[in-house]
C-alpha cells in the first residue's frame, strides 16, 4: 500500500476537469478525511501556493489509500496544511425514509453522539457530510459543482 502522509495532495478526473484534494486526517473507523479544493483544473495545470491557502468547499471521508493503490487518483505532491485550518468538531447527514427528507443528523466528531433537527441552521448548513463517497460519487460530485448549499 502507497504510503500517505498528512498534507499530500491528489487529482482525480472528472468528466468536467480534474479536482484536487487534501489529505487532512485518518481517522481510525471511518478512514481518511480530505478537504475539497475550488475549481476544476485542465490538464497542463499548476498547483500554486494560493490554491491550497483557499478555504476548502467542503471536507469528506475517502478510501484515498485504496483509491491511490488501484490508480484512480494521482499523487500531485505534499504541502502545508493552511494554518487557519481546524478539524471540524460536527458534520451532518441527511435522514431519508423512501426518498423524503425525515430530518438532519448533526453529529458531534468526537463521540459519534448525533443530535437530529429538522431544520439547519445557517451554521449548520455549512457542516461537511458525514459520509464516505467513493471516487465514482466524488467525481460525479465534482463534476456537477456540488457545494454544501446544493
Amino acid at each position: 500500500m502507497a504510503r500517505l502522509k498528512i498534507g499530500d495532495v491528489f487529482e482525480i478526473v472528472t468528466s468536467n476537469g480534474i479536482g484536487l484534494f487534501q489529505y487532512v486526517h485518518k481517522d481510525e473507523t471511518i478512514g481518511e478525511l480530505i478537504r475539497i479544493l475550488p475549481y476544476l483544473f485542465e490538464e497542463g495545470y499548476v498547483i500554486e501556493d494560493e490554491l491550497l491557502k483557499k478555504k476548502e468547499l467542503y471536507l469528506i471521508h475517502f478510501p484515498l489509500g485504496t483509491a491511490l493503490n488501484q490508480k484512480l487518483v494521482t499523487k500531485k505532491g505534499s504541502y502545508p496544511i493552511p494554518q487557519d485550518f481546524k478539524l471540524p468538531k460536527k458534520f451532518r447527514s441527511e435522514y431519508m425514509v423512501n426518498g423524503e427528507l425525515i430530518c438532519w443528523h448533526i453529529i458531534d466528531y468526537d463521540t459519534w453522539k448525533r443530535e437530529t433537527v429538522e431544520r439547519m441552521t445557517e451554521e449548520q448548513k455549512q457542516l461537511s457530510p458525514w459520509r464516505i463517497w467513493n471516487d465514482t460519487l466524488l467525481k460525479q460530485r465534482l463534476a456537477e459543482g456540488w457545494t454544501l448549499d446544493r
